[in-house]
């Protein structure tokens, strides 16, 4: 039983351990004080009946362990013990209370036999007494008392009742009925201590969690406030409110060491909803932003409750987002327009066409604008000036659309878009008249550049020529192509003709794409070039030729633009001048062979392996390879180009500048790069005979290679005239129907 009610404490709480212990701590050095003074009394009474063994020498060792406990408790009073000390102590005591329980009622039994009535009487009033008090002073080791109270009076109930006397049965009695209600009253007692212990501990856990949780979140980054749902006063800030307070002091109506008790409805121009939503738990969670001054504040609320589920009140986050606000905005818009010339992009163009084709009764239109001449003044004035040109543009194209309602975008690179809504054909005439006019007048730009350009559009109206925005951004797409082709400085509007031709140029692109994988339909035709001194051949130029089962022969001038239009150029490139180098390694009079580079194949870092490649499978010598080179060709990307060109001339392949006078800055590359070859346009030669300004440009060239050292060759010669002018201007090379047509 002992050990059980050992166990038992042992189970009890710290806080309940620690109570037990400080309560009892004060209250057993009292009781060791009267247990004693009782006992001397009894001792003294039974002084001429008793043995001196009983009246003196046990007293005596019941005073010696009785005040070493007195001493032990008094040197603990006011102590905190650690709950293993508590339960040190509380074991001491279990052990303790039934040895001197027993000790003392075993004396009061010796003594018992000795003494006459009155000293039995009092020998049981003795008992009865003392062990109440020790009852009670032992109360908040309910344990202890009733081990106490078991030993002492239930031997005396035991002992008394056995006497058989009326009295002392009597007393047994109602000594039995005193020691159920101590027992009763000691248990009611000590469970409403133990509930007050425990009250008291789970209060002051919940003030520790609840001070440490306010560290915490003292310390927490976010900024935090409380409020009274009822009067919605500011009942805590952390540190963090605290901090943006003072950035946004300047902008609220109180200091913002001022703020706890303040309303928190300083923070809002009209409060009223504020005040609904955080009265009110089932409206909470809520956030919001609100502007206070030139600053944007976000508010997160939430709802906090006890542990009853009772609405204490609302807990604030909040932030200063003012920087987060325009960088969103920032966003939004680059998410929508163009960042350099902040008109809109692709996504705002496809979100204006599917609001323009939702509505079949509103009539409209998309204009695709490309810019003419771009390229070149991007190149050679640098993408800087080509930046601040197309701002301008921007600027130019805004003003024709100013009084109808219109989206202006910029899909990318110099190609523009324009959307016009509830528009007729006619307006449509008239706008993009204007806008041709305009981008057609030149742009001064920084440092007094001027910059000439023009533009070509195509032209799709809605519902007429398509019913979708993607029909309607295809069809447009079309007629810009139509407009580019045809001419610069041109407008095209769709028709159905442009649809047939478009059907018809994608089935001769895979027709073409077949013929490239397969090798069936191409080969290789050779045109001669003569040397006019020697009166031989000295070379051969290689052209494409293709015929077709169901086409039959198929213009060069078609599917070459078929090839320019996709990727297949690169195919058919490939493709010719590696059979070229193969065909010249069968001719025996050594000749060079000419083989035209398309501009798609330039700048592109590919060249030059294609060229080695080609060189290696044949066994061509390099010097018995020319490539013919345009103008056009060498405006795409012209610093890798020219870098491209010389690491192949060093090869030891000849470098030829083709159709000489028909580009951009002829002079300029001829100083740019170091030809080996000028090839005269046949468009020059074959009007030199009856245009003297024709005639002019052929001899200043020829006199141009001579000077630098670069062999002349001239093109369209068709006519013994022809090939006697060239000759008496001093050309190097001819080449031409009268000299030779093409052949395989």
């Amino acid at each position: 039983m002992l050990s059980t009610l050992i166990k038992s404490f042992s189970r009890s709480t710290p806080s309940l351990a620690g109570a037990q212990y400080r309560a009892y701590s004060r209250q057993m050095p009292m009781m060791y004080p009267i247990l004693l003074s009782s006992t001397w009394i009894v001792a003294y009474v039974h002084t001429d009946i008793a043995p001196l063994w009983l009246t003196v020498a046990i007293p005596a060792l019941f005073t010696a362990a009785c005040v070493l406990r007195m001493l032990h408790w008094l040197k603990a009073y006011e102590t905190i013990p650690s709950p293993e000390e508590a339960a040190k102590a509380f074991r001491a005591t279990m052990l303790l209370a039934p040895i001197i329980a027993s000790s003392f009622t075993v004396w009061s039994f010796l003594l018992f036999s000795y003494g006459t009535p009155y000293t039995k009487s009092y020998l049981a009033f003795y008992m009865a007494n003392t062990v109440v008090v020790c009852i009670f002073c032992l109360m908040h080791v309910r344990e202890a008392a009733l081990i106490v109270t078991l030993i002492v009076n239930g031997a005396f109930i035991g002992f008394f009742a056995w006497a058989g006397q009326p009295t002392f049965l009597a007393m047994a009695l109602n000594t039995a009925l005193v020691s159920i209600g101590m027992l009763v009253v000691l248990s009611i007692n000590y469970d409403d201590f133990a509930r007050r212990i425990a009250a008291e501990a789970d209060a002051s856990a919940k003030q520790t969690e609840q001070a440490r949780l306010m560290r915490m979140i003292d310390d927490m980054p976010v900024a935090v406030m409380t409020a009274d749902p009822i009067d919605f006063k500011i009942t805590y800030l952390n540190d963090a409110s605290r901090k943006l307070l003072r950035r946004i002091e300047h902008l609220l109506p109180i200091d913002a060491e001022a703020m706890i008790g303040a309303s928190i409805d300083i923070f809002h121009l009209v409060p009223d909803r504020q005040r609904r939503l955080l009265s009110d738990p089932t409206r909470l969670p809520h956030r919001i932003r609100i502007n206070l001054g030139n600053e944007v504040l976000d508010l997160n609320a939430s709802a906090i409750h006890a542990d009853d589920g009772n609405y204490l009140g609302p807990m604030l986050t909040w932030a200063i987002v003012t920087s987060e606000v325009e960088a969103e905005k920032k966003i939004r818009y680059l998410a929508h327009h163009d960042a350099l010339t902040g008109l809109a992009n692709r996504v705002t163009l496809n979100d204006a066409l599917l609001k323009l084709t939702s509505d079949a009764l509103t009539p409209g239109a998309l204009l695709l604008i490309d810019l003419d001449g771009f390229k070149v003044i991007n190149d050679t004035l640098g993408h800087k000036f080509g930046d601040e040109l197309l701002v301008a543009v921007a600027k130019r194209l805004s003003e024709p659309c100013d009084r109808h309602s219109a989206v202006i975008a910029r899909q990318g690179g110099d190609e523009f878009a324009i959307v016009l809504t509830n528009v007729s054909t006619s307006q449509c005439d008239t706008i993009t008249s204007d806008i041709l006019t305009r981008l057609s007048e030149p742009f001064v730009l920084e440092r007094k550049r001027v910059a000439q350009i023009g533009a070509s559009i195509g032209v799709a109206l809605f519902p007429k020529h398509a019913t979708s925005a993607e029909e309607v951004m295809v069809r447009a797409d079309m007629a810009l192509y139509v407009a580019k082709t045809a001419g610069k400085g041109g407008v095209r509007y769709f028709t159905t003709e442009m649809q047939d031709e478009f059907v018809a140029a994608n089935r001769l692109e895979n027709e073409l794409r077949i013929a490239l994988s397969s090798g069936k339909g191409l080969s290789i035709f050779y045109q001669p070039i003569i040397d006019l001194r020697h009166r031989k051949v000295v070379s051969r130029e290689a052209l494409a030729r293709w015929y077709h089962d169901e086409l039959g022969w198929v213009s060069p001038a078609t599917f070459i633009v078929a090839a320019e239009r996709s990727d297949l150029i690169l195919k058919l490139g490939h493709h010719v001048l590696h059979e070229a180098c193969r065909e010249a390694m069968s001719w025996d009079g050594g000749e060079t062979v000419a083989v035209n580079i398309s501009a798609s194949q330039m700048g592109r870092s590919e060249l030059l392996s294609v060229v080695r490649s080609a060189l290696d499978q044949s066994g061509l010598p390099p010097e018995r390879l020319e490539l013919e080179i345009t103008e056009t060709a060498l405006l795409r990307n012209e610093a890798a180009s020219v870098a491209e060109l010389e690491q192949i001339r060093a090869l030891g392949v000849r470098i030829s500048l083709d159709d000489f006078g028909t580009g951009y800055s002829s002079l300029a590359h001829l100083r740019l790069f170091p030809f080996d070859k000028i090839k005269i346009d046949g468009s020059f030669v074959r009007d030199a005979l009856d245009r003297a300004d024709c005639a002019s440009i052929v001899a200043a060239v020829i006199d141009l290679g001579n000077r630098l050292g670069v062999a002349t060759v001239a093109e369209g010669v068709e006519t013994l005239a022809h090939f006697n002018l060239m000759q008496d201007l001093g050309c190097h090379q001819v080449q031409g129907y009268l000299l030779g047509r093409p052949s395989a």
